[in-house]
């Protein structure tokens, strides 16, 4: 038998020294010894008598709940430990934990979830759904809208895709051209709801839940091509050295209004108005943030995020964070509850209440966007830091 498969047995028999429980903890960091560990995983589940289901998806299922302990347990600032280590580290401890009937399967434990509500009471997560407004007031829901052509504005056909895309195409050039570079058009997501729309230049524009994004019918005669948005969007902006793409973000008098100006780039652009502050991530290409109000500037590098406020401060990115959204993932890494109700709020569409003290503590993991809110809060409730009571759309965050 290969070491690290030795090494994990006798670890399962309590038999490891301490020097064998450093090597196991490298096999677990190393990508290379994943299949092995995880076969290896799996015959000791095979083998607990409190686990009826040994299949991958359970596996995996059950890791995910373990990892936001183990991330809360055992990382710090000063070590941060990779996704592999997290998640066969967490087998690991899934199988101790069982093996004891503690913490996270036990009976106290299913009692303390037996308070989330009934199946029927659940919110689901969000889906695509926007509300196109067109320059004459009219407005159009892409939710209910077949696939096909929505609407033409002087040689700019408005198409919705089948899997779901706004898709601004130029037919002809048209000497209207030049009026429509005043004339805007607007794509509202609400709570509960993302979209993609292709710009009339071919920039590609995701939105996330409860966001708004302003545009020109046409940009063809335009100096810049300017856009405003509210809320949250990743763009992937097309190459014209001849007119800058510009992002404003608002309110433009608060310490979080913002210009972004690229060529042809991609970059994260975050300015929910409940944050009081603008972030922006990039991943390609380069970008130069100008504070509004301060004129503060500032030009970020790939895998660099700057954040305005009261002042422009560049960090090094956490680009996993940044983009679980688009990603159709929830990513939290040592977040305070607020923000992830934030986060889950906009996706679900709930309002949130908090009963008693405000749980103090800093929450680490990683599920996906398609979950039902129930399972994203028994994930959470498994580090026993907080509780959570759903009454229909609204949920009670307790500690």
């Amino acid at each position: 038998m290969d070491q690290p498969q030795t090494l994990f047995n006798r670890y399962m028999q309590n038999q490891c020294t301490t020097e064998e429980i450093q090597v196991l903890m490298q096999y677990f960091s190393s990508a290379e010894q994943g299949p092995e560990l995880k076969q290896a995983i799996l015959e000791a589940l095979a083998k607990s008598p409190v686990v009826e289901e040994t299949d991958e998806d359970c596996l995996d299922e059950r890791i995910k709940r373990v990892q936001i302990h183990l991330n809360n347990k055992f990382s710090s600032p000063s070590r941060k430990l990779g996704p592999v280590f997290f998640k066969y580290a967490a087998a690991a401890v899934l199988l101790i934990t069982l093996s004891v009937g503690y913490l996270f399967f036990g009976p106290s434990n299913k009692q303390n979830l037996e308070h989330l509500a009934a199946e029927k009471q659940d919110a689901q997560p969000g889906s695509n759904k926007a509300v196109l407004t067109l320059s004459d007031g009219s407005q159009v829901s892409l939710t209910d809208a077949d696939p096909g052509i929505l609407a033409k504005q002087a040689g700019i056909s408005i198409t919705k895709t089948k899997d779901g895309q706004l898709v601004y195409t130029a037919q002809t050039q048209h000497q209207g051209d030049k009026v429509l570079t005043s004339v805007s058009n607007r794509i509202s997501t609400p709570r509960g709801g993302q979209y993609r729309v292709n710009l009339p230049d071919g920039t590609k524009v995701w939105l996330n839940a409860a966001s708004s994004l302003k545009f020109p019918a046409s940009f063809a005669n335009a100096v810049k091509r300017r856009v405003e948005l509210n809320g949250e969007a990743y763009f992937e902006v097309a190459k014209d050295k001849t007119k800058p793409f510009i992002v404003a973000t608002g309110p433009s008098g608060s310490g979080q209004g913002q210009e972004t100006e690229v060529l042809g780039t991609h970059f994260n652009l975050n300015n929910y108005p409940e944050q009081g502050r603008t972030v922006t991530t990039l991943m390609e290409g380069s970008v130069k943030i100008t504070g509004i109000r301060t004129g503060a500037s500032g030009v970020l590098k790939p895998g660099q995020q700057s954040v305005l406020d009261c002042c422009l401060q560049i960090y090094h990115a956490d680009i996993e964070a940044a983009m679980d959204w688009k990603n159709g993932n929830f990513y939290f890494n040592d977040e305070n509850i607020q923000n992830i109700m934030l986060k889950l709020s906009r996706w679900y569409d709930i309002d949130v209440e908090y009963k008693g003290k405000v749980p103090e503590f800093g929450f680490g993991g990683e599920i996906s966007r398609t979950k039902k809110l129930s399972e994203v809060l028994k994930v959470l409730e498994t580090t026993g830091a907080v509780h959570f009571i759903i009454e229909g759309r609204r949920v009670i965050v307790m500690n």
